[in-house]
């Protein structure tokens, strides 16, 4: 339990602190809809870690010295006394160490049970889950209080509501049927439910403006559209599980200011004016005042969060997109791709007796023994064996209390197990697998390719005996075991020593078992001539995923005699032999290893390059760097293309793309009279500001299709324009925000 709260804490504030630095690069370069989904991907994953406990993966150890433990005879008359130089340390000095009694004397000494350290963890475990259940109780109630707000209130049947409902229900494109409910008290517009959503305005919204009520059901219903009450709920179930957490409240937070901001943007790009709708929030935040929300209803104003949204309402210059579906598949899948890492590496307490471990710290601490080794205890655990699609080869994982091992085997290195067994009907199984480092005792059953059952591990005392000989260290019964899955053994030593490595200790030879660099591995790699110098430094390799496929991959592709931080590099980023063919293929050949990693590292993938190469677009490989830098792609050049610009060069490209004029721009601004527009003309309208919404306003007033320049100008002077002299009505929503925050803390 201790070890899967650690796993867990640790887990969770890497993924919030990498969160919280991904936020800070996109700052306002990307949408509030786009901020909004990475904190909402967030809160999944921390609700999705716990699960990944059961996952398998690589376990990392961490030693807890055991309490209770004891030395119950000292050999050969030696009496330890074990206080807190040796608690403390294993390489404790040796005049740690006291000689009381004489020769053939026994005493028993013992260290305290720890039962003070075990109450406090009870305690501290009983306030967490206690903290648990009362928000978590709180989460369940709400929606009773939610019910009996609904049952209070009565439908809205009216014409002039129904008909903005169902206007701004298409203009959203919200699929689900939504209530429209007023409330008795004056209470602030809110939204609740997923499946079955609900709106309840105020008594007083029987008064409002048409303008009014249209921009609160827009606000409203694009809570619905983006699922954000869902969201809500899972962030209130993350607190509730993470409450002592600092990290994930501030998450929430987050949240909660990103999701209103989107919803701000959502009505904005429905064609609402940014000063109108400044002053509907403001308007409503001084009537009904700070009337919270339950916690998973969405109240339409904070009053903290009011002046940072009038601010970004005004703000012309804001990325206000929405994401489509492509864009959030893509943010799931790298989400998926980034956590899954995370997820599966798990924190193990391994607990030890400081005095004895390992063949005893009375002979680290100096004090010889002549007594033998003690006998090794058998560890047990489970095992499953699949087959593969090699008919030779089997896919086998073991699991114990220290965690899970698989390997990919030869049917030839499992001696005793029958074939025509795997493929059988429940048949049982019984057999020895011996290893060097000792023996595991099969017990289990068949059933057409898959087996599965448990196995008992007796460690060999003559490996360990000769593991101590050669001055690496006698093994722990656990590391016997680690070594026998990997079946590392005496000719291991011997290969690590011709290829010229320095001598290993236990820990690292069992640490490079768990990594995979078994005797295959060594020996693949050897051969190509690669000699690490260091196991730690063969380790890192293999950690990094260059083995000797890899290797002969690259030379295949064209780059041979890599060293190997060449390797580890060209691996890390990507630059695999698989995408060092497509770009050869594609007519890149003989490029630099340098080349080939800073294309990948750009995305210039050989997918994007067919693409533009198909649009007639055969380009330097400079060129494609540039071009996929600045967003521009087969999909973005295609989409010109159907709209009167077949011919552009790159550079036009890059220069429209830079500028914000893109497919959709082109089409509402088509749509309004400036089709075949030269695409220049296009990007001197969009830097002067000029959206389909604003030449839309132009027309509704009356005034005639204007020439280009007659639109700039018309602009640059801020005729017909909502959002002209942003600043000063800026400095004024300030004035008016304090005299509204005062008046609400008074």
């Amino acid at each position: 339990m201790t070890a899967l709260i650690l796993d867990t804490f640790v887990k969770s504030t890497a993924l919030l602190l990498a969160a919280a630095a991904i936020d800070l690069a996109l700052a306002r370069r990307a949408s509030a809809a786009a901020r909004h989904l990475l904190w909402a991907l967030t809160v999944a994953a921390l609700l999705l870690l716990p699960l990944a406990a059961a996952l398998p993966g690589w376990h990392v150890r961490i030693p807890v010295a055991r309490a209770g433990a004891a030395i119950t005879a000292a050999p050969q008359g030696v009496i330890v006394d074990a206080r807190s130089s040796l608690r403390a340390s294993p390489t404790a000095r040796p005049d740690a160490l006291k000689t009381a009694r004489p020769r053939g004397e026994v005493a028993a000494v013992s260290r305290p049970a720890g039962l003070g350290g075990a109450f406090a963890l009870v305690a501290l475990a009983g306030i967490y889950l206690a903290g648990v259940l009362v928000l978590a109780a709180r989460v369940a109630c709400e929606p009773l209080a939610l019910r009996r707000l609904a049952a209070a209130s009565r439908p809205i049947d009216g014409p002039a509501w129904r008909g903005a409902l169902d206007d701004a229900v298409r203009q959203l494109g919200v699929a689900r049927s939504v209530r429209l409910l007023e409330s008795a008290q004056d209470i602030m517009p809110l939204t609740f439910g997923t499946s079955a959503p609900v709106i309840v305005v105020p008594a007083a919204a029987e008064g409002w403006s048409e303008d009014r009520r249209r921009a609160v059901l827009l606000h409203e219903l694009a809570h619905v559209a983006r699922f954000d009450c869902m969201v809500q709920r899972l962030t209130a179930a993350a607190c509730a599980l993470y409450w002592p957490h600092p990290g994930v409240w501030w998450a929430a937070r987050r949240l909660r200011v990103e999701r209103e901001l989107a919803c701000d943007d959502r009505v904005l790009g429905a064609g609402a004016g940014p000063r109108e709708y400044a002053e509907h929030l403001l308007e409503i935040a001084r009537a009904f005042g700070p009337s919270p929300a339950p916690a998973t209803a969405l109240g339409m104003i904070r009053a903290r969060q009011l002046e940072g949204r009038m601010l970004a309402i005004l703000d012309a210059a804001r990325n206000r997109a929405a994401l489509g579906r492509r864009g959030v598949t893509a943010a799931i899948a790298a989400t998926a791709a980034l956590c899954l890492p995370l997820a599966i590496v798990h924190a193990a307490l391994v607990p030890f007796d400081p005095l004895v471990a390992n063949g005893s710290a009375v002979e680290r601490a100096g004090v010889a023994q002549s007594s033998p080794a003690p006998a090794q205890a058998e560890a047990t655990g489970t095992w499953e064996l699949r087959r593969t699609a090699a008919r030779d080869t089997v896919q086998i994982n073991i699991r114990t209390d220290q965690g899970s091992h698989g390997r990919t085997v030869g049917l030839d290195r499992l001696a005793g197990l029958p074939v025509d067994q795997i493929d059988g009907l429940n048949a049982p199984l019984h057999f020895p697998i011996r290893r060097e480092a000792g023996t595991f005792t099969v017990d289990g059953v068949c059933r057409r390719g898959v087996c599965a059952g448990t196995f008992a591990f007796a460690p060999d005392a003559a490996f360990a005996e000769a593991l101590a000989t050669r001055g690496i260290g006698r093994p722990s019964p656990q590391e016997s075991l680690s070594l026998a899955i990997a079946d590392v053994g005496v000719a291991y030593l011997d290969a690590l020593a011709a290829a010229g490595y320095a001598k290993p200790d236990v820990p690292m030879l069992v640490r490079a078992a768990q990594h995979g660099v078994d005797a295959d591995y060594l020996h693949g790699m050897t051969a190509l001539g690669y000699r690490a110098g260091s196991l730690d430094a063969l380790i890192t390799l293999r950690d990094h995923g260059v083995d000797s496929v890899f290797i002969r991959g690259m030379e295949a592709a064209g780059y041979a005699h890599l060293s190997a931080e060449e390797l580890r590099v060209a691996r890390d980023h990507g630059a695999d032999p698989e995408y060092a063919r497509g770009m050869t293929a594609l007519g890149f050949p003989a490029m630099s290893l340098s080349s080939l990693i800073e294309a990948r590292d750009h995305g210039v993938e050989p997918e994007y390059v067919r693409g533009m190469q198909a649009l007639g677009y055969r380009l330097t490989l400079d060129e494609y760097r540039r071009a996929r830098d600045h967003g521009v792609g087969a999909e973005y050049a295609r989409g010109l293309a159907s709209l009167g610009y077949p011919t552009l060069t790159i550079d036009a490209l890059l220069t429209a793309r830079d500028h914000g004029v893109d497919p959709e721009y082109v089409r509402g601004m088509a749509e309004l009279g400036y089709k075949g527009v030269p695409l220049q003309d296009l990007v001197r309208l969009r830097d002067h500001g000029v959206d389909p919404e604003y030449v839309r306003r132009l027309q509704r007033t009356g005034s005639p299709h204007l020439s280009v320049d007659e639109v700039i100008q018309r602009r640059d002077r801020g005729e017909e324009d909502p959002d002209a002299a942003v600043q000063a009505i800026a400095s004024r929503l300030r004035a008016v925000w304090r005299n509204v925050n005062a008046w609400l803390r008074g």
